[in-house]
């Protein structure tokens, strides 16, 4: 997922499901099947999309547009801040740290998929309603305790499309040496655009210390609108 910057809220109330079983083959072909999707969708090397995307912080609000047909360093473009157009000095900044992200990258840099988030292998049912089927799940991170965290991912009960995913922590996290994540709660949503399944909304939520002393608390969330596919998928 080249061109989408993922943040890592949970913006949603999880539905109670009175059922938990595992999952059938059928049911997780499904599931399979809807990652797969989302993954070549998101894929540059596959669909050229351009979006906005709008990223709010307690202390920011910024929005930007992505063009997937431009150079790498120049696909970004800063829209605005705080509701007020860029000047030429931070227009500057923006596309010279555009150029270090892309420079900084090598061969090891970890291209996130959404597929990444879930140990598919670890799915059970939990039921089904009119609007979704969920399954719950063991998250994929690797900087983070897994076994300290719990997922939930739906589906579309009619056309079993990707609709969210939801990963919230179970007990504390220690990501780094002297950090404590006492809330880490991370939500996906997906919608339907151009015929075809994208990332609408993300958002994410933590709380804890650092060095004992520093707060690291954060919400943070992010909304892609406007997407326009600009080549059509290969068949």
């Amino acid at each position: 997922m080249k061109g989408f910057r993922i943040a890592l809220l949970m913006g949603f109330s999880l539905v109670c499901y009175s059922a938990n079983a595992q999952v059938t083959e059928e049911q997780q072909q499904w599931v399979e099947q809807a990652l797969t999707d989302i993954n070549n969708n998101t894929d540059d090397t596959k669909m050229l999309w351009q979006y906005s995307q709008q990223t709010m912080m307690p202390d920011m609000a910024r929005v930007e547009h992505f063009n997937a047909t431009l150079p790498q360093t120049e696909r970004w473009t800063l829209v605005s801040e705080n509701g007020k157009s860029p000047s030429k000095k931070r227009i500057a900044e923006y596309r010279q740290h555009q150029r270090d992200l892309y420079e900084s990258k090598d061969e090891k840099t970890h291209e996130l998929k959404f597929s990444d988030l879930i140990d598919v292998s670890t799915l059970v049912f939990m039921g089904e309603d009119d609007g979704y089927v969920a399954f719950r799940f063991t998250p994929n991170i690797d900087e983070l305790d897994n076994a300290a965290l719990t997922g939930v991912i739906y589906l579309d009960n009619t056309s079993k499309h990707l609709r969210k995913i939801l990963i919230s922590n179970t007990d504390e996290l220690n990501p780094a040496f002297s950090v404590t994540l006492t809330q880490f709660e991370l939500a996906l949503a997906f919608d339907v655009f151009d015929g075809m399944v994208m990332p609408a909304h993300t958002s994410t939520t933590i709380s804890g210390t650092a060095a004992i002393f520093k707060s690291l608390d954060s919400v943070q969330t992010v909304t892609y609108r406007d997407y326009k596919l600009l080549n059509k998928p290969q068949t």
